[in-house]
């Protein structure tokens, strides 16, 4: 099993390999809280959905405590007792003035009004409002502490959190682990393309502890 301690362990074999010395704890913070959120964006997973009832004349949503973005695979829809799909569409194009004289109606579109808050326009009538997106993976406080994608993409981490501690030391070589990173996402992303279908064969990346 991948665990907080199986990734630091690697990336404590590069900082030796490269000469670098940091602290368990720098390494375990990287690993347990700045990584995998930064993977889950990139990967779009993993996935959740979330709903909300909404008051006639509601226009601003605020996201679940988990969210990092949008999961762009699926349509945002409202409900009021028929389904309809909202689009995307900027609040500089709607105009902040459309958006706070509008009358309450079906919402047709959709903007990101902050980080953390959804707008709907035209405002909302009663109804619910059912958001698909990409959530904050669990984060790794301890050595035997997993996540959902501490298995299948764990050399990213380690690649990832090498170039930042090389990077941190004002070593240029970190360049040299960004590439590995990028390169271990296009494979994530190209030929395990499916790698999050739970009845997909996954192939070990070739770093694999056995």
């Amino acid at each position: 099993m991948v665990n907080r301690k199986y990734i630091a362990d690697k990336v404590f074999f590069y900082l030796k390999k490269e000469g670098k010395f940091f602290t368990s704890s720098d390494v375990h913070n990287m690993i347990g809280l700045d990584i995998f959120p930064v993977l889950a964006a990139e990967l779009g997973y993993p996935k959740s959905n979330y709903s909300c009832v909404l008051v006639s004349g509601v226009w601003k949503v605020n996201v679940s405590s988990d969210f990092i973005k949008l999961d762009d695979s699926k349509d945002i829809i409202f409900s009021d007792g028929s389904f309809h799909k909202i689009e995307f569409k900027s609040q500089k194009n709607i105009g902040r003035d459309s958006i706070l004289s509008a009358t309450a109606g079906i919402p047709s579109h959709y903007f990101m009004e902050d980080e953390d808050t959804i707008g709907v326009y035209p405002p909302s009538c009663s109804g619910v409002i059912d958001i698909p997106y990409v959530k904050r993976p669990t984060s790794l406080s301890s050595d035997t502490d997993t996540n959902q994608l501490t298995e299948k993409c764990y050399m990213a981490a380690v690649y990832w959190v090498v170039a930042q501690c090389m990077l941190m030391d004002n070593d240029t070589r970190y360049q040299v682990y960004e590439m590995k990173y990028d390169k271990e996402l296009q494979r994530l992303r190209g030929d395990y393309a499916d790698i999050f279908d739970e009845s997909a064969t996954v192939v070990p990346h070739k770093d694999y502890l056995r």
